[in-house]
């Protein structure tokens, strides 16, 4: 564990070799062969009357519980890939549109997958689990479920970004990224208006004359 054993923050007036031995040094000699502390620490988060079997007192027991829920409760993390989907073939953008509903098929209610634009042809697949192996392999079986069905329509598929688990900063700049490709599409929409209205107005003058 070095400084991450719960048992190590644990403030008692046992010594800390008593308090390893009653705690840790236990469950590893009793489960060695299923983990031994840390499996059981984990089971702990979960289960707090694991420790109902350790010898120490309630207050230890605790503030013991207290920095395992802390330091060992599974965090949700996010995994991401980055794809190119472009269809130049009769179909164009149904094509598109039916690939990446073939990835979104892949979703269920525990692996919630998501498909974002960030601009043109580039879309990202992404997956929020506690279990980061789980949603990796959710994100590449929905990238493979979009290559098959675009293939299929000749289009073409090509990975920007492997599946991996993206930080709360990158995530923060995939969010800036999608807010900036929207204003500029916003923008453009108004600069076409302002085309066209300009258009119709050098028609009527044209037609006054």
């Amino acid at each position: 564990y070095g400084d991450q054993c719960p048992t190590k923050a644990v403030v008692s007036t046992q010594s800390t070799g008593e308090l390893y031995k009653k705690t840790a040094w236990h469950f590893d000699k009793k489960y060695a062969s299923s983990g031994g502390s840390h499996e059981m620490f984990k089971e702990a988060a979960q289960k707090p009357e694991v420790l109902d079997e350790l010898d120490i007192d309630p207050h230890t027991k605790d503030v013991l519980l207290k920095n395992i829920k802390r330091r060992l409760t599974p965090q949700a993390v996010k995994v991401r890939a980055d794809v190119e989907v472009l269809c130049y073939a009769y179909e164009g953008i149904d094509a598109v549109k039916d690939a990446l509903r073939a990835g979104l098929a892949v979703a269920t209610e525990e692996v919630p997958l998501k498909i974002n634009l960030i601009a043109p042809p580039i879309y990202v697949i992404s997956v929020t689990l506690f279990n980061e192996e789980k949603g990796v392999e959710a994100v590449r079986a929905a990238m493979d479920a979009i290559k098959n069905s675009i293939e299929a329509s000749k289009g073409t598929f090509a990975v920007k970004l492997e599946p991996k688990v993206v930080t709360e900063r990158e995530d923060q700049k995939l969010q800036e990224e999608m807010e900036e490709r929207e204003r500029k599409m916003q923008e453009k929409d108004g600069d076409d208006d302002s085309e066209e209205e300009d258009s119709e107005e050098e028609e009527s003058d044209e037609n006054e004359d």
